[in-house]
């Protein structure tokens, strides 16, 4: 006799409940899905001990009659999709019929249902159906899950801390309300409310009532289409972001979905924006075509894939890009003021001279001459040639040089706001914008050296420089084979500073010898920025005068992107008058 045998459904469901009920917010995300599918427009969530002694979720929505309330509990059954063609259209968060077979299995579930003919009471414990009677509600569904896993100790175990779990909850119901904001969520825990939205449609109102009003208040709106996505949603700019991914609210067609290659462009498109460990709050609703995505990959429907994803990047990217590029970004210095503590406690006093003085502060041993060269070079008007057009939130021409404090932060203000500068991370933002533009010219201006300069590499590094020779030419660097693993520069970009050739050269020569091994020209040209950017700039307590600081509001605010420094921090704090009222108890 065979030794293989076909597992009986009870041993089977409990299998699949390994897939499908990963932790109590698992059983959560099931239940509200299915009121979702409902129709339902109002939804309550009640939690004893995080959901570990009892789940119940009641809605309002279209309910079942007495056999679909039996029949929903058998493995596979499902309104969702009736034959294999309906894979490729799912417009429903739930389809596979997997989740309440599975839940029952390991737990005492109580089903109360009407359909506002006939009302059904279903009890099943452990799999099994111990009661189907009656019921007398009017309409919608109530779902009980009570000491889930109970009969699977190893599983429950497994399960982590009061808090944890409860967190793993809120955060879910978070999104979900996020994802339908046409629906009022109730959540309670132990009998006291947690959350509440009121389902009024508005996506913002929504995110404020999630987030709160600091959050609501720097949320942009990016909404566009081309031939294959429709997205829509909010961003937040650079004053709200978080040290980790748990703001960035994935939807497609109403799902939420993870998919690391859309977190990478929502990243990339924050690139210089925001620092390398810091993330933006996003509510971002991605419209397709069900037959372009696949959900169908995990019993826990949240991975995706796209068939489409470059058209889809192109569109995501640009959308974020042109959004953060038109909205004010200024850093709000009341917003800001734990950020900003450090400063302010540190400082005895300010020097703000006058229009008419020099701004010259002595008092900073770490002044010296090179550095002033640097600003001098950067902030030059014969040097930066690009045409000087205001920002459309910043306009220089009516904002005043107060003077500068520290020798770092340099103060201005308008009729109604004061602005605080970070002289190094300005200029750094500066320079930045110099150099991409320098780097994306198709026509490239070189100059001869006089003297060539010589630069001995390894092995390893002089043999990628002579890979990447027609690269290097491409940059505007002319070279040649010098002896033993050295390179004779004869010629480089007229954008090289002087006196900085030989270390830009090597920048140059570095950057190139560590890059992957597919070349990304845009990559490697907003790297090659940043890093020149960065060391070209002006260096904090470094003393400017007068015509510096003019120049260098001046160019700043002339910026295609003026709020940031390419690696992300604030170049400007903005204190409106309003805020400076506040704190100093002028208003309440």
């Amino acid at each position: 006799m065979g030794i293989i045998k076909v597992m009986d459904e009870s041993l089977s469901n409990k299998i699949a409940a390994g897939e499908v009920v990963e932790k109590v917010a698992s059983v959560v995300k099931e239940l509200v899905e299915n009121s979702i599918d409902a129709k339902s427009t109002k939804i309550k969530i009640e939690l004893i001990n995080a959901g570990i002694k009892e789940i119940k979720v009641t809605d309002n929505g279209i309910g079942m009659d007495a056999s679909d309330a039996l029949l929903c509990f058998t493995p596979h059954a499902t309104s969702k999709i009736k034959n294999e063609n309906d894979l490729f259209f799912i417009s429903t968060l739930g389809f596979r019929g997997e989740a309440l077979p599975s839940i029952a299995s390991v737990s005492e579930v109580e089903l109360v249902t009407s359909n506002k003919t006939t009302s059904t009471k279903i009890v099943i414990k452990g799999g099994k159906v111990i009661e189907n009677t009656e019921a007398n509600i009017s309409e919608g569904t109530i779902v009980t899950v009570k000491d889930i896993f109970y009969n699977t100790p190893a599983r429950l175990k497994f399960l982590k801390s009061f808090y944890t779990e409860l967190n793993s909850i809120v955060s879910l119901i978070e999104k979900l309300s996020l994802s339908h904001p046409y629906i009022s969520f109730t959540l309670k825990s132990e009998d006291k409310e947690i959350l509440k939205t009121t389902g009024s449609s508005d996506l913002l109102k929504t995110i404020h009532e999630i987030y709160g009003y600091g959050v609501s208040k720097n949320m942009v709106k990016i909404k566009g289409s081309n031939l294959d996505y429709d997205i829509d949603g909010y961003i937040s700019n650079i004053n709200i972001n978080k040290s980790t991914k748990t703001g960035m609210t994935i939807l497609v067609n109403g799902r939420i979905v993870q998919n690391n290659y859309v977190n990478r462009i929502i990243k990339d498109a924050y690139h210089t924006f925001l620092a390398e460990n810091k993330y933006p709050i996003t509510v971002i609703n991605i419209n397709v075509d069900p037959t372009l995505v696949d959900v169908n990959i995990h019993p826990t429907k949240q991975d995706i894939k796209f068939s489409k994803m470059d058209t889809l990047e192109d569109l995501l990217f640009a959308l974020i890009r042109d959004a953060l590029n038109k909205k004010d970004n200024t850093y709000k210095g009341y917003e800001a003021q734990e950020d900003i503590k450090e400063i302010t406690e540190n400082s005895s006093s300010y020097n703000f001279p006058t229009n008419n003085e020099t701004s010259n502060y002595t008092n900073y041993n770490t002044y010296n001459s090179v550095e002033e060269e640097t600003l001098n070079f950067s902030l030059n008007e014969d040097t930066l040639e690009y045409n000087i057009e205001p920002h459309s939130d910043l306009n220089s021409d009516i904002i005043n040089r107060v003077g500068l404090a520290l020798g770092t932060y340099l103060f201005a203000s308008d009729t109604s706001n004061v602005y605080i500068i970070d002289i190094h991370a300005a200029n750094e933002r500066i320079n930045y914008e110099k150099y991409m533009k320098a780097l994306k010219e198709e026509k490239i201006y070189t100059t001869s050296l006089l003297f060539p300069i010589n630069i001995e590499l390894t092995k390893n590094e002089y043999m990628k420089v002579l890979e990447n020779k027609s690269l290097i030419e491409d940059l505007g660097i002319t070279f040649e084979e010098f002896g033993v693993n050295t390179i004779r520069v004869l010629a480089h970009p007229t954008w090289v500073r002087e006196g900085y050739e030989t270390e830009t050269i090597n920048k140059i020569f570095d950057l190139i010898t560590n890059m992957d091994a597919k070349f990304d020209r845009v990559k490697f040209n907003e790297q090659l920025a940043i890093n020149l950017s960065c060391k070209m700039s002006v260096k904090a307590n470094t003393s400017i005068g007068t015509l510096e600081q003019e120049i260098l509001i001046k160019r700043l605010f002339s910026c295609e992107y003026p709020y940031t420094c390419p690696h992300g921090r604030p170049t400007i704090i903005k204190y409106t008058l309003h805020d400076l009222e506040k704190m100093f108890k002028r208003v309440n």
